[in-house]
């Protein structure tokens, strides 16, 4: 049974969540984070047969992850419905013969885990032991994202350079509502090719899912939600909320501090996604109202 009935207008955003996910997932089936969310809207709405598909799905990502003690999780909840079903039964089995293979592996996990430590090898935690609230928002990361494109040889030493020197200019004392300049839409320019191998590369390195937000109807409420030095300052769009689940786009996987900050801000889950800085710019744009400016 669902919690409350929906109004029209979240049935339809949820259904608009769906589709969206729908697309990430395809073409990134061991996306967990967005199965997650996937499930659950499929739920919210009353779906349940594919509320199930999708659990199958998110069993078998937590699998290939290694995500053992949850993809089992996973696997007894889809056997409550489906006492019988082989093969959940068979990959229970399979996660039961590693978990006890991997013993010891597991206890030095949890020990880790219970220590505030990451275990998903992800950037999307990876700097929250590192970043505490003493953390410099000065810090945005663009230094971290420069050496990676160089290293990457997606750019030539000197022209990260210029670029580099030329956008921390621009955003340094940024204040109120100025929107940041982005490091990769400052090299990029209009160069979709280019723009397509950086996006390709970081989705690789970093494990974001890619969100199109140009074809997002994202609810202008949301992104009120966070301070405008982490919306606008930052370039991070706040684009749905699932739940007790937040998804926020960003042009700069690498800004750790600028992504702690966002989690200390709300009393939200925050799962992180990857977008064109473009998009991101015009989206600010759009919620905050500046295109209209003089």
């Amino acid at each position: 049974m669902l919690e409350h009935t929906l109004s029209e207008e979240e049935h339809n955003q949820i259904v608009q969540t769906i589709e969206m996910f729908e697309a990430i997932t395809q073409t990134q089936p061991d996306d967990y984070q967005s199965l997650e969310i996937l499930k659950e809207a499929y739920s919210k709405v009353g779906k349940l047969e594919d509320a199930m598909k999708v659990s199958r799905r998110l069993a078998e990502a937590y699998f290939s992850a290694g995500s053992y003690t949850l993809a089992m999780q996973e696997c007894e909840a889809i056997l409550v419905k489906e006492a019988n079903a082989p093969d959940i039964l068979a990959m229970l089995g399979d996660i039961e013969t590693r978990l006890q293979a991997s013993g010891h592996a597991i206890s030095t996990q949890h020990d880790a885990a219970s220590a505030g430590g990451n275990t998903d090898g992800s950037l999307i935690k990876l700097d929250r032991g590192k970043h505490k609230r003493s953390a410099e928002l000065a810090h945005r990361g663009d230094d971290h994202l420069a050496k990676f494109l160089v290293v990457q040889q997606l750019f030539s030493e000197d022209d990260i350079k210029a670029a580099l020197e030329a956008v921390e200019r621009s955003n340094k004392d940024l204040s109120g509502q100025a929107l940041a300049v982005s490091l990769l839409d400052y090299l990029c320019k209009d160069n979709v090719k280019t723009l397509e191998k950086v996006l390709s590369a970081l989705i690789d390195r970093t494990k974001f899912a890619y969100v199109p937000l140009e074809y997002y109807d994202i609810d202008r409420q949301i992104a009120p939600m966070l301070p405008e030095n982490l919306t606008l300052n930052r370039l991070f769009v706040p684009f749905d909320l699932v739940s007790r689940t937040m998804m926020v786009a960003c042009c700069n996987p690498f800004d750790a501090a600028g992504r702690e900050a966002v989690q200390q801000s709300v009393d939200y889950t925050v799962m992180w996604y990857l977008a064109r800085p473009a998009t991101i710019i015009r989206s600010l744009q759009n919620i905050y109202r500046l295109d209209s400016r003089v």
